[in-house]
């Protein structure tokens, strides 16, 4: 588990970036922290593959169709509400909501939120095809079945030179990069204080017949 390494993001004034954004990837736990770093704007834990896990979000995605849930919660509160009830019978339920529990520790190990907005899809098409960038300060992915997250990297970004709305983007297949299944990833939003018009892009995949099981945590306050 993380250290409590709680950072206070330090605001940088337009155009005195010294470098542009960056990602880290790596399959120690403590580079989650890194997202504290100025000049990062995702950080991503390549955890192992779980084969249990997996195996319920396979069945859970494949029974349930279709489905987004979202609850508010504290700290100190459980998160077994954002599976709906006869979900909590699947073999390997009881495991999946530990981890997500676990997941949920490490977010307010980092940020120290007073509450978390939990969401959870299962997404049979792409919910949001187009590279955008979140209106959050910080967003937590996990994919626990299907594609991961897409995403581009910053020599292969297009911005609006004043922050405006994003253009879209122009890229070839090579330039798409994929966030692991069962990887814990870290989005830098716009509302990072002093990261404005440098939020990492991204986009939800072509789920190409495999149901994905995404959950997302986002910094309420």
């Amino acid at each position: 588990m993380l250290a409590n390494t709680t950072h206070t993001p330090a605001a940088i004034p337009p155009g005195k970036r010294p470098h542009p954004p960056r990602s880290v990837i790596s399959g120690d736990i403590e580079c989650l922290t890194d997202i504290f770093l100025e000049d990062v704007n995702l950080a991503v834990w390549e955890r192992p593959a779980d084969p249990e896990l997996g195996e319920f979000a396979r069945v859970f995605a494949e029974q349930a169709g279709s489905l987004q849930r979202f609850i508010s919660i504290r700290p100190d509160e459980p998160a077994a509400d954002i599976l709906p009830g006869w979900a909590k019978a699947l073999p390997g339920a009881g495991q999946w909501l530990s981890d997500v529990h676990e997941v949920i520790e490490m977010f307010c190990c980092l940020f120290e939120p007073t509450a978390i907005g939990v969401r959870l899809h299962v997404l049979n098409g792409t919910m949001c095809p187009r590279f955008h960038v979140d209106r959050v300060a910080a967003r937590l992915l996990v994919t626990y079945s299907g594609k991961g997250t897409e995403w581009l990297a910053e020599d292969s970004v297009s911005r609006s030179p004043d922050n405006g709305r994003l253009p879209e983007q122009t890229v070839s297949a090579s330039d798409i990069r994929g966030i692991a299944v069962n990887a814990v990833a870290i989005l830098k939003g716009e509302l990072w204080e002093g990261n404005e018009g440098q939020g990492l892009i991204h986009r939800s995949p072509d789920p190409q017949g495999m149901p994905r099981l995404v959950l997302a945590l986002d910094w309420l306050s």
